[in-house]
């Protein structure tokens, strides 16, 4: 698709948070594509955010809603596309989030401002995402740095703000508001499950940076 588009350039895939990573420190692609179907977090969207601040970022892909979607605007992503958005919509997307235009679905923005939304801090909302994982809070203050005593207050008031009283409804609250879809090591463990030729080399999907060419100025990588 994007070869018969003399402005646009592929400029790399990566299947991996840490190659998308590095991939924008090095290659500086002008705008980001990130398919949803990785289980995304907030707390990721994030670190590519801090990896490129110049960069733009386009989220696509279903799963997308509810505070995830509200909380990833906040946090600077350009444009959230359907899955089963047109190609021309989805080429005139990334051309105008390159030039800087804010690109969402009315459904999608109306739906937005009719919720009652829950504003977590990044500490808090990466709290709830370890939860949502599964870990325990040894495993959780460790990730953070803090101690378990200092972990438990903070979960004290986590539960208070959103109004619950166990662990697992945190997850679930996370699973549904804090992820594109299912976390993404949960959602390889299932693929390896059903896949009978788990463990060969796949082409990688997932994550897509995507450069723009400018009239006289091609984008060498």
């Amino acid at each position: 698709m994007l070869r018969a588009e003399p402005d646009l350039e592929l400029t790399a895939c990566r299947d991996s948070l840490a190659g998308t990573l590095e991939c924008l420190k090095s290659a500086r692609p002008d705008v980001l594509l990130v398919h949803l179907l990785a289980g995304i977090s907030l707390a990721d969207l994030r670190e590519m955010r801090s990896a490129d601040g110049r960069c733009q970022i386009v989220l696509w892909g279903q799963d997308v809603g509810g505070d995830f979607a509200s909380q990833a605007m906040q946090s600077g992503i350009r444009s959230i596309l359907p899955a089963g958005t047109a190609i021309a919509d989805f080429l005139a997307a990334l051309r105008d989030v390159y030039r800087g235009v804010l690109c969402f679905e009315r459904d999608l923005t109306e739906s937005m401002l009719s919720q009652e939304r829950v504003a977590l801090t990044a500490r808090q909302g990466q709290i709830v995402t370890l939860v949502a994982q599964g870990l325990k809070n040894r495993d959780i203050a460790l990730s953070m740095g803090i101690t378990e005593g200092t972990l438990k207050v903070y979960l004290y008031k986590l539960f208070k703000k959103l109004g619950m009283n166990n662990r697992l409804d945190m997850a679930l609250y996370g699973r549904k508001n804090l992820f594109s879809g299912r976390p993404g090591l949960e959602r390889m463990a299932d693929s390896r499950r059903s896949d009978p030729f788990a463990g060969q080399p796949i082409k990688p999907r997932p994550l897509l940076l995507v450069t723009r060419k400018l009239p006289a100025a091609p984008v060498i990588t």
